[in-house]
């Protein structure tokens, strides 16, 4: 059985992305933990010494995750994969939205001058049920929120799919001395 975890809830990016890296590397055995907070389910992989933790290397904490368990927990791992399509998704009932809800590394997305108060969540789902709720005017969710909520949900900024990385740490380090890389035959494309 492989653990991972990474950040949730279900449906989130870090599940997502968890799935289908699992299903690519052909693992029916799987056990994926949905967390909060990625340095503390860190520290609980590093403690279990048999876990993984996967990470969008978009996320604020990466540096964290890298420093405070490099003897316990290592990048064993990366791959290419997109979000799931993201955008500004305001509440039908608000003419003017003012307050938005966004998870603080989709701030590059939107203009922050252009709202009067940001709220920062921990994942575009939470942004969605917190949006659904009335806790503010719009938010940075998947572009699915509006779909499946039409009566209540619109968009108003098409973000789209984002191509990252994302980093698989693990208990034992695959590093030995020599780089670990894909071949990229169009980077010779460039040379004269």
């Amino acid at each position: 059985m492989v653990r991972i975890y990474t950040l949730g809830p279900a449906r989130s990016c870090h599940h997502h992305a968890a799935l289908k890296y699992l299903d690519f590397q052909r693992i029916e055995l799987r056990d994926i933990i949905l967390v909060d907070e990625l340095v503390a389910a860190a520290a609980e992989a590093a403690d279990r010494g048999d876990s993984y933790v996967l990470q969008c290397s978009a996320h604020l904490n990466v540096h964290l995750l890298t420093e405070k368990f490099r003897n316990r927990l290592q990048v064993v791992d990366t791959f290419i994969l997109p979000t799931q399509s993201i955008a500004v998704v305001k509440r039908k009932d608000v003419k003017e939205p003012r307050t938005l809800g966004l998870p603080e590394p989709t701030v590059g997305y939107i203009d922050p001058k252009a709202w009067n108060k940001l709220i920062f969540e921990t994942t575009k789902p939470v942004v969605e049920k917190k949006l659904l709720e009335g806790l503010y005017d719009a938010g940075v969710a998947y572009s699915r929120s509006a779909l499946e909520h039409p009566d209540e949900l619109e968009i108003i900024q098409e973000i789209g799919e984002v191509v990252t990385t994302w980093l698989l740490y693990g208990p034992r380090p695959r590093y030995s001395g020599t780089i670990i890389a894909s071949p990229y035959p169009e980077l010779h494309d460039l040379l004269p």
